[in-house]
């Protein structure tokens, strides 16, 4: 009987954690230094991603995040399910769902995240987004989990 590989998995938002308010706060812009740690900790700790940002919606969400800059050797393979505006149970229904092929996981998000969710997740400040020390809080969050 073949095995299936566990994947270790990002949970990944984009608005207040790839991507920053503009100056005029009317648009948001992506946050190069965020996608530089992003990228760095997918691939160091050999992470995949799944998006769970509303932008999961469009029908090419996945070229579309490569093209924010994240790199070509880091898969993004899929997103949480459409099935509720509550991203928390949206979550934990896809763990439920893909329980066995997964490992360890993380959560990139500006949102707050209460109980064993928020125990992996990785709280972004919306103004700021992924940032050295929330780069260095998933660093230790990896080595606990």
């Amino acid at each position: 009987m073949a095995t299936t590989k566990k994947h270790n998995i990002i949970f990944l938002d984009y608005d207040g954690v790839i991507s920053i308010p503009s100056d005029n706060y009317k648009d948001n812009i992506v946050n190069e230094q965020a996608i530089k740690y992003l990228n760095q900790l997918c691939l160091d700790f050999d992470f995949d991603i799944v998006i769970s940002s509303s932008w999961r919606k469009y029908p090419n969400y996945k070229d579309l995040f490569y093209s924010f800059g994240i790199d070509k050797d880091i898969k993004i393979i899929g997103c949480t399910e459409i099935n509720s505006d509550n991203r928390i149970n949206q979550i934990k229904d896809y763990l439920k769902e893909h329980e066995d092929e997964i490992d360890k996981y993380l959560i990139l998000d500006d949102a707050y995240f209460p109980g064993h969710l928020g125990e992996h997740c990785v709280q972004c400040p919306y103004n700021m987004g992924f940032t050295k020390n929330k780069y260095i809080e998933a660093l230790d969050k990896i080595q606990n989990i």
